[in-house]
C-alpha cells in the first residue's frame, strides 16, 4: 500500500491538472469529513516573500486544491496561517499572491496571530492551539497541511509536521524554543492531526526557512502520514534523519511511522510504484550557500533562539558576506550570542548580543525579534575593522 504519492511537474501550466492526477489516484476526498463541514487550507507563509525565493507555498498550488475541492462539492474552504513573531500574517498574504487569490475564489483568509486560543493536554504537556484549528475537528471540519520541502537553520528540516507550528499563538512559539523546538513540535503533531499533507516542492530552499537559496526540484508530494513525508524529505534534502529529532519523537507518540522504502512510493505521472528521487547537481550557489550556512554555525552561539530572531540573524550575516567575503574574518568563533537561554546572563568581552535576551552582552542589539537590516548595520558597525 502507497504512503507517499508523488507527481513531478516541470510545465508550470500543467500543475493543477497534475496536483488533480495525485489527489484523484490516493483517493484523498476519502481523507476529507461532510461536504458540508469546514476545511482549512494550512500553507507555509512563514514571511512575507513570494514562493520563487523558496520559503513559501505557491498560491498556485493552493488555488489547485481550491478547485479541486470545490469540483468534489466542498465549498466550506478558508485559507489559514500565522506567520512567523516579528512578520505579520496579513502583510505575508499579500506579498506571496494570497489576497489575490482569496478574491478570485471566494474563500477567507484567518490570521492566526489574531485568534483567540485554547488549551489541550497531551503526554502530560498543555498546548496552545489557535481556537479556529482546535474547534475544526469538533466540528466534522479537516485541515489539509500544505508545507514546503526546505532546510532550516535550527531544525535542519521544516516540512510536514513543523509547518503545523503556525498554528499556535505567537506567545507559544517563543515558548517552544525556550523548551527545545523539537519536543514540542512532536506534541503539536499528537493534537492537530491534518486530513491529509500536500507538499510543495518545487523549489524550496533546501537550507534556509526564509528562503534566498531555492533548488528546482519540481516534485509536489502527498500522503497522510507526516512522520513518513518528513523522513522522506530527509532523503530529498540530504539530510541526517537523526539530526532532525522531533521526527522519532513524533513516531514515538504514534503519530505516524518512519520507515518508508521505495515500495511505499507511487509517482502517478509515470505509472507509479517507483521512487524519484530530485537530480542532485551541485551548483556553484549551492555549494556557496551550504558554505555560508556552516560559517554561520560557526561563530553563532545560539541557545533556545526564536525562529523569527536567529532567521533574521542569519540572513544578515549572508548579506554582510555577500557584501564583502572578508567580513567572515571579524567574527570569531561563538562571538555572536542568541536566545532565550542568554536572559539574565552577564556575557564576557569579545560577545555580541542579538536582540533583547542578550542584553547582558557587552554590545547588543535590541528588539524582539530586531530587524535583518537593523541587525546588519549594527553587525556592520560593531564589527567595523
Amino acid at each position: 500500500m502507497s504512503v507517499i504519492w508523488q507527481i513531478r511537474n516541470k510545465d508550470r501550466s500543467k500543475l493543477s491538472k497534475d496536483i488533480f492526477k495525485l489527489l484523484d489516484s490516493a483517493g484523498a476526498c476519502d481523507w476529507l469529513g461532510l461536504k458540508e463541514a469546514p476545511i482549512l487550507l494550512k500553507p507555509n507563509l512563514v514571511v512575507s516573500k513570494p514562493a520563487s525565493g523558496g520559503a513559501t507555498t505557491h498560491p498556485e498550488i493552493v488555488a489547485a486544491v481550491i478547485e479541486y475541492l470545490k469540483e468534489k462539492g466542498y465549498y466550506r474552504i478558508s485559507i489559514t496561517e500565522g506567520s512567523w513573531v516579528g512578520d505579520s500574517t496579513v502583510k505575508a498574504y499579500k506579498a506571496c499572491g494570497y489576497t489575490t487569490l482569496s478574491k478570485h475564489y471566494g474563500v477567507k483568509l484567518i490570521d492566526l496571530q489574531k485568534d483567540d486560543f485554547t488549551e489541550i493536554e497531551t503526554q502530560g504537556e498543555k498546548l496552545k492551539i489557535c481556537r479556529t484549528v482546535a474547534e475544526l475537528r469538533q466540528n466534522g471540519g479537516s485541515l489539509i497541511n500544505l508545507p514546503v520541502l526546505k532546510g532550516h537553520g535550527q531544525t535542519k528540516l521544516t516540512c510536514a509536521l513543523k509547518n503545523l507550528k503556525g498554528c499556535i499563538p505567537d506567545s507559544e512559539k517563543r515558548r517552544y524554543h525556550s523548551l527545545g523546538i523539537h519536543m514540542p513540535v512532536a506534541l503539536l503533531n499528537t493534537v492537530i492531526k491534518p486530513a491529509f499533507t500536500l507538499v510543495d516542492g518545487l523549489n524550496g530552499d533546501p537550507y534556509w526557512e526564509e528562503g534566498g537559496s531555492p533548488e528546482k526540484r519540481d516534485l509536489v508530494l502527498l500522503g497522510r502520514d507526516s512522520v513518513s513525508i518528513d523522513s522522506y524529505a530527509c532523503s530529498l534534502l540530504d539530510i541526517d534523519q537523526a539530526a532532525v529529532k522531533y521526527i522519532a519523537m513524533a513516531e514515538s507518540f504514534g503519530v505516524g511511522s518512519s520507515s518508508v522504502s521505495k515500495e511505499d512510493i507511487t509517482a502517478p505521472d509515470t505509472g507509479g510504484g517507483q521512487k524519484q528521487t530530485a537530480v542532485k547537481t551541485q551548483s556553484r550557489n549551492e555549494t556557496e550557500a551550504s558554505t555560508v550556512k556552516d560559517w554561520i554555525n560557526q561563530i553563532v552561539d545560539q541557545r533556545s533562539a526564536c525562529s523569527a530572531c536567529f532567521g533574521n540573524l542569519a540572513g544578515a550575516l549572508r548579506r554582510v558576506k555577500a557584501a564583502n567575503p572578508e567580513a567572515a574574518d571579524r567574527f570569531s568563533r561563538g562571538s555572536i550570542c542568541i536566545g532565550q537561554d542568554f536572559r539574565g546572563t552577564d556575557l564576557p568581552e569579545g560577545k555580541t548580543g542579538i536582540g533583547i535576551c542578550t542584553k547582558g552582552a557587552p554590545v547588543f542589539i535590541n528588539g524582539c525579534p530586531p530587524s535583518e537590516p537593523a541587525i546588519m548595520d549594527f553587525l556592520n558597525r560593531v564589527h567595523q575593522q
